[in-house]
């Protein structure tokens, strides 16, 4: 039962690490890692973890969308700095949902969100940003995910 885990573990780091196209091609990058597993049951496995290809390439897939905890306040730097106020004991989750939805962990399909990371504390998350120009569409898709977030002190950027 713990191999499992460990396998679960496995496929999912490669799914979000490695551009995969094909089956074949994650049964191969597993075999290397030391799980010789049949296709059969490699097909199972990723249907049960809610992986499926998307555009072609295999990717973990949130059927659920989770119920986040209310942003409170944004504000923006003149430098491009996003900062999020939420409720205390909130920010942590709130930023990995962020990571998990635009950050993407591959070097091989670098994520284009323009979201490089967050950092969180108790009630407030900075998100990092590749560079100002992508500004707008950070703040796009933040507008995007909650609607009801007045984002009208945008600096000029």
């Amino acid at each position: 039962m713990a191999h499992d885990h460990v396998l679960d573990g496995h496929i999912l780091n490669l799914v979000q690490t490695h551009t995969i196209y094909e089956q074949l091609e994650l049964q191969e990058l597993l075999k290397q890692r030391g799980f010789d597993i049949p296709q059969a049951t490699l097909s199972r496995k990723l249907k049960k973890m809610k992986i499926a290809k998307v555009d072609g390439i295999y990717k973990a897939i949130q059927f659920n969308i989770p119920l986040l905890p209310p942003v409170l306040n944004i504000q923006i730097s003149e430098h491009g700095i996003i900062v999020l106020h939420v409720y205390p004991g909130h920010a942590n989750s709130l930023a990995s949902y962020i990571d998990q939805k635009y950050v993407s962990f591959s070097l091989q399909s670098p994520s284009n969100s323009g979201i490089l990371g967050t950092i969180a504390g108790d009630d407030t998350i900075v998100l990092i940003i590749r560079s100002k120009t992508e500004l707008p569409k950070v703040l796009n898709a933040l507008q995007e995910d909650f609607p009801y977030l007045s984002i009208s002190d945008k600096p000029a950027y």
